[in-house]
């Protein structure tokens, strides 16, 4: 629970959304899921540089279950698989705009004072 100005907010009422966006890679992987309307497996896993096939089926599925991507797969040979962030993915990825603005200056100010 926070308590802002007098009103309390939950920490999590979406229920799981905070612990997913705890874990190692899901905010940038959110913030690139967004940067184009679809994505393959291997173009997110290039584009995250770092992240191994394991971690990202995984962060992807934990992100899936929230509703906020969703997986296309095409009946083709070989087969094809996209992901793309839901509405209620985008919405997140806008909410944390000003979080990663306050992170940015917070680091300028840092470096300045360092």
């Amino acid at each position: 629970m926070i308590r802002v100005d007098g009103t309390n907010y939950c920490i999590d009422p979406a229920g799981g959304v905070a612990e997913a966006i705890g874990k190692k890679w899901t905010l940038p992987l959110i913030g690139i899921l967004g940067n184009r309307p679809n994505h393959r497996f291997h173009q997110i896993r290039d584009d995250l540089g770092g992240i191994g096939s394991k971690a990202l089926a995984d962060r992807l599925k934990d992100l899936q279950g929230l509703g906020l991507v969703t997986r296309k797969v095409f009946a083709e040979v070989p087969s094809r698989v996209e992901y793309r962030l839901t509405e209620r993915g985008e919405t997140l990825r806008r909410a944390l705009v000003p979080l990663l603005d306050w992170a940015a200056r917070e680091a300028r100010e840092g470096a300045l004072q360092g």
